[in-house]
């Protein structure tokens, strides 16, 4: 009979053992399952972005009294606008950029031309800024940075002093 219990106890030894061990092993958290309503949030297009953009510029119903509108696009950054207009205009343009990153607004007519950087942000202010025409059309370009991600919205006036 006590060649019976030695086996018998190191089995109880060793269970005891293992079950301890296993007590005092952390288990992992299990992994949270998603629910077919929490997919992750959807990032906002490039329209609704410049949609965002053009929040900040100047009202177009309002231009009675801040100038004539001109041309004006809202849009993804990767966007151009041309317009059919008469030499020598003087011009206000404004744009604006929701988003992450910068985007260089390039408007020329003819040989003239000018660059302007505008920062895309959450919450985007307009930049404004003068042109003249020198030829029969204006036209407006824009070019992304490399890590940008936005909407562009830009208006082009006719300043009121131009009317008066």
């Amino acid at each position: 009979m006590k060649y019976a219990i030695r086996p018998a106890a190191a089995a109880l030894t060793a269970f005891a053992f293992l079950t301890g061990s296993a007590a005092c092993v952390t288990p992992s958290a299990p992994e949270p399952q998603q629910a077919a309503g929490d997919a992750p949030p959807r990032l906002p297009s490039e329209q609704q972005l410049g949609d965002v953009a053009a929040g900040a510029l100047s009202d177009q119903d309002t231009l009675d009294d801040a100038g004539t509108f001109v041309l004006s696009t809202t849009d993804g950054i990767d966007s151009a606008a041309r317009s059919e207009i008469a030499a020598g205009t003087p011009l206000l343009i404004e744009a604006a950029c929701a988003g992450k990153g910068s985007v260089t607004l390039t408007v020329t007519s003819g040989r003239s031309g000018t660059r302007q950087q505008v920062a895309c942000a959450d919450k985007p202010r307009a930049k404004t800024f003068a042109f003249t025409t020198r030829a029969g059309s204006i036209s407006l370009d824009a070019d992304r940075g490399t890590a940008t991600r936005g909407g562009l919205a830009y208006l082009v006036r006719r300043p009121a002093s131009e009317h008066r």
